[in-house]
């Protein structure tokens, strides 16, 4: 499927400025996407309705991109990396990933297209399965695929280093280990199958501000390495700035304002962007 509907109304400034107009095709359109909870007007009610989180979404993410949606708690963040698992489907609007209508592909369509995307949680205590070894850990998303175990045994060794660690954390459990090394297992686990897209959820979130310093130095090594398209969510600015190049604001589900990342900071339009701004430089 071609983009050429879509190019002028969401292709990125900064890639404009790259040049690169006529060689990029988008990985993943947000198409005035409105999504949703079901929730009940009463106890006893038999008819539930949608409480929308997110109203007329409209982004784009191009290869090589380093995109930051940034928003407080409860701006819609989580509901878009929902939607981009597949984990909700939107009342209306298309997500399209890689080329294809995301919610009209059939199960298995759409898990090829997640061997292409890594995806890394927030808060690495809860999310990595405590009575599994490392090793464990990072073979799930291989084993998956069929892959012998003598490949993910040497594509563990390799991603563990990557990211900073000995291979002697394969062999321990995730409470031998401190929040920064769960954090880079974490990462380690989504790079593990090579993914096109590494989408990080708030990945500083839960460590120390010395720990938080050398994982941001991580990510953006992961995207010199690698050459992939990085999207980061996270409600912290500082976070942002380190990490990407574009930003996205997101209020209430709505999307107050975007650009480049240094436009955003230096010349804020919307008085919500002003806001996050101030609050930023006075910390």
């Amino acid at each position: 499927m071609r983009y050429s509907s879509y190019r002028s109304q969401f292709i990125p400034k900064t890639l404009l400025g790259r040049g690169l107009l006529g060689e990029l095709e988008p990985l993943i359109v947000f198409d005035n996407v409105s999504a949703g909870y079901r929730v009940l007007k009463g106890f006893w009610s038999l008819f539930p309705r949608v409480r929308l989180v997110l109203h007329n979404v409209s982004f784009t993410a191009y290869p090589g991109d380093k995109l930051a949606i940034i928003g407080e708690s409860g701006a819609g963040k989580t509901t878009i990396i929902k939607i981009l698992l597949g984990l909700l489907k939107p009342v209306s609007g298309r997500v399209l990933v890689f080329g294809k209508d995301l919610y009209t592909l059939k199960s298995s369509e759409r898990m090829k297209l997640y061997r292409r995307i890594g995806y890394v949680p927030q808060d690495p205590g809860r999310s990595l399965d405590p009575k599994l070894q490392v090793i464990d850990i990072l073979a799930e998303p291989l084993e998956a695929q069929g892959v012998p175990w003598r490949i993910i045994e040497d594509k563990a060794r390799k991603v563990i280093g990557f990211v900073g660690l000995s291979d002697k954390v394969l062999d321990m459990y995730p409470d031998q280990l401190s929040g920064g090394m769960q954090q880079r297992v974490l990462i380690a686990r989504a790079l593990i199958h090579d993914p096109e897209v590494l989408i990080l959820d708030e990945p500083t979130s839960a460590l120390d501000v010395s720990i938080q310093a050398q994982i941001i130095k991580l990510i953006n090594k992961i995207y010199e390495a690698r050459r992939l398209t990085l999207i980061l969510v996270t409600h912290d600015l500082a976070v942002a700035q380190y990490i990407a190049d574009r930003g996205i604001v997101l209020r209430k589900g709505i999307i107050v304002e975007e650009g480049a990342l240094e436009e955003l900071i230096k010349e804020p339009r919307s008085e919500y962007t002003r806001l996050l701004v101030k609050s930023y430089m006075f910390e």
